[in-house]
């Protein structure tokens, strides 16, 4: 399309940012800026991942019921469910960069605080502010990414990054296996510290490390054009010069002096001109219009389906290490994975403070481990398979599939059956979460299409609180009525994807 930068420049030294961009090229800012993003994405998925091990780990101590463990896996994942898409407003209005490193290192701090917390409820409050910081990452990082690299390359830049969650999900059970394999125990006075309590400092070091990298960085250039700050993107595309090419910007421009054309703002001035429920009433004003014609019916069928795909596929996942070291302490292998989840659990007696250990099988992180590669491999078939067989084909059979997983898990009692089925129920459902995205942004209008992302990934995290509270009530007395439940939702996201108008060429 630019085929020749000099030629395209908008009038005697005024450049388009993109075309500026693409004179300084590809280099360490983009490189760096990916792996930081990585970095930032493991911390923020592993703060909701780890949570499935640590309520194994911490329920001697916690004394904690079936139920209990559901609200502590939840807490989060509510935190984030509330804030990303008033974070995603914030973000147009004070700065990506900013509230990256805002919410990075408040939700590094608060996980820290959680390593000493004995309150099982004052752990799911500080818990619950944790998902809440950690929703400033998940609003602000993909507009941040994207902005810094030209529109070539953004997408692939974002495939790129989203692969950092399957990343995640064998991060966390290969650190878990090695902090929580040794047994002990650090006493100060009334307080003892043991190995569960690291696996937190574990979960926050990557998003630290990516934080203190991202301090480097300016703001994105993009934004501070659309806020009218013309100087304060000179200085930002100039730093982007000397760290990609080692040259200054106006020997790569070769020009003395030049300025930047404006960008269209990015949004409503919601902060300057709002408090407390005027910023509220705003954001509901401006998400209204995705629930009108013509694209407002498939938009409220596309977070049906989105609810149900992270219900199924995000809500197993997270109990999916406490099914299986349940099942790995039964004594009958050939018991299905009900027959052997109907037993009850004995309440842990906690007799001697220093003896409350909670054994987790290495089975139970080996099991973890494996779908945390499924999903790394999923990601790559997925992304070969794609236009070839068709975006809605490809959604319809992983859905099919999924549900003829589960249910086949009501009758297999082979171990490996069972977890090949279980890879695949948790897996697909997963991998159908990214073609639903591109699929909305197909639906609605240009100017809708970040409000309609943001709005279907909030409501598919509400889908993750009801699993996890609903496992946590009915695993055990309901185990097969609970497994049917999750399989009928997928057949529900059958039914409306079949009817969605998704096409299958991207």
């Amino acid at each position: 399309m630019h085929s020749s930068l000099e030629s395209n420049t908008l009038g005697p030294n005024v450049w388009d940012y993109d075309m500026v961009l693409e004179k300084i090229g590809y280099g360490k800012t983009q490189w760096v800026l990916l792996l930081v993003s990585g970095l930032l994405t493991i911390t923020s998925v592993a703060a909701q991942q780890a949570m499935s091990i640590i309520v194994i780990a911490s329920q001697c101590e916690f004394e904690t019921t079936q139920a209990e463990k559901g609200v502590m896996m939840a807490a989060s994942v509510t935190g984030i469910f509330l804030s990303t898409y008033i974070w995603g407003y914030i973000s147009d209005d004070i700065g990506r960069r900013r509230v990256l490193l805002y919410g990075n290192f408040a939700s590094n701090a608060l996980q820290f605080v959680l390593m000493f917390v004995t309150s099982v409820w004052l752990f799911n409050i500080i818990n619950l502010l944790v998902g809440i910081s950690v929703g400033a990452v998940s609003a602000a990082l993909y507009a941040y990414l994207s902005e810094f690299n030209i529109p070539r390359h953004r997408a692939v830049a974002i495939n790129y990054s989203t692969m950092f969650v399957s990343v995640t999900a064998i991060y966390v059970p290969a650190t878990a296996w090695l902090v929580l394999s040794s047994n002990w125990a650090i006493t100060m006075g009334d307080f003892v510290f043991r190995p569960w309590r690291l696996l937190l400092l574990v979960s926050l070091l990557p998003g630290f490390i990516g934080g203190l990298i991202l301090l480097y960085y300016p703001e994105s250039p993009k934004f501070l054009l659309s806020q009218e700050k013309n100087n304060e993107a000179i200085e930002a595309v100039a730093w982007i010069s000397k760290f990609n090419r080692g040259k200054s910007i106006q020997q790569v421009l070769s020009c003395d002096e030049f300025t930047l054309k404006s960008e269209d703002p990015v949004g409503e001035n919601l902060l300057g001109e709002s408090q407390g429920c005027g910023i509220l009433s705003k954001i509901c004003r401006a998400t209204i219009p995705l629930f009108h014609k013509p694209h407002g019916f498939n938009f409220i069928l596309c977070n049906l389906a989105l609810f149900g795909m992270f219900f199924s596929s995000n809500g197993m996942q997270l109990w999916f290490p406490e099914i299986v070291n349940r099942s790995s302490g039964a004594e009958n292998n050939s018991s299905t994975v009900c027959e052997i989840l109907s037993v009850p659990v004995e309440q842990p007696n906690v007799t001697e403070t220093l003896d409350c250990t909670d054994p987790i099988s290495s089975k139970t992180y080996i099991d973890n481990l494996v779908v945390g590669f499924a999903f790394l491999i999923g990601f790559s078939i997925q992304g070969l398979i794609l236009n070839p067989l068709g975006r809605k084909n490809v959604l319809l059979a992983a859905l099919a599939v999924a549900t003829l997983s589960g249910v086949l898990l009501h009758f297999m009692e082979s171990p490996t059956g069972v977890l090949v089925l279980f890879c695949l129920y948790i897996l697909l459902p997963g991998l159908s979460i990214s073609i639903m995205i591109g699929a909305i942004v197909d639906l609605v209008p240009t100017h809708l299409r970040s409000k309609a992302v943001s709005f279907c990934m909030s409501l598919g995290r509400l889908g993750i609180i009801a699993a996890t509270n609903l496992m946590g009530v009915m695993l055990q007395p309901y185990c097969n009525t609970t497994f049917a439940m999750f399989t009928c939702t997928l057949i529900v996201c059958i039914v409306i994807v079949h009817y969605l108008p998704i096409r299958n060429s991207a």
